[in-house]
């Protein structure tokens, strides 16, 4: 089945607001994610709300997309990270029907070369790239059933983990050869 993102979740722009080195809420902006598209870059950059608009607040299941910018991702808020507003560079996804789509399946989809390509081509701009709202709710989403969207986000997840394993072995190999290199090199005895 395939649907239009506007049929199946409600878009908001994220806030503009000043940010602070500590506060109840942690203020994400794109730089904050690393290269897995994980928030594990993030450092003081909170605000402090006592009433926030829970348009912005993220909750389980909610997406949120890069809408300006010269990265463009998809990433789908857990709530182990508390609470959590996006900046004004996101779009925040808020998924109607979670019956129907899971909000990390939405977020691999999204980031599937095919469809991150498509979005990128949605961008208009000359110095600053972005994507405009109506545009980004007429994507066609593609939605398998329930259980096969488990299944794809968890072996995205495995092959996550398996290049993370392969980056840190090659590091590995490189810091062997770099020791064994200077061991024989700089050897005394010629």
């Amino acid at each position: 089945m395939s649907k239009q993102l506007g049929n199946i979740a409600h878009l908001y722009y994220g806030p503009y607001e000043r940010t602070k080195n500590k506060g109840s809420i942690k203020y994400l902006v794109s730089s904050h994610f690393d290269s897995n598209l994980e928030p594990t870059l993030f450092s003081e950059s909170f605000i402090d709300n006592e009433n926030p608009d829970e348009r912005y607040l993220l909750r389980n299941n909610d997406v949120i997309i890069t809408g300006k910018g010269q990265r463009f991702f998809a990433w789908a808020y857990k709530s182990a990270y508390g609470q959590v507003i996006p900046s004004s560079l996101f779009f925040i996804v808020k998924i109607i029907d979670i019956n129907l789509i899971l909000g990390e399946y939405l977020a691999c989809y999204l980031n599937s070369p095919r469809v991150a390509h498509k979005i990128k081509t949605l961008a208009g701009g000359t110095s600053i790239p972005s994507i405009q709202k109506t545009e980004l709710l007429q994507l066609d989403i593609l939605i398998p059933p329930i259980e096969q969207q488990k299944r794809i986000v968890e072996f995205g997840k495995l092959l996550n983990k398996d290049i993370e394993l392969t980056k840190k072995l090659l590091d590995r190999k490189v810091a062997i050869k770099a020791s064994l290199l200077d061991q024989v090199i700089n050897e005394k005895k010629y």
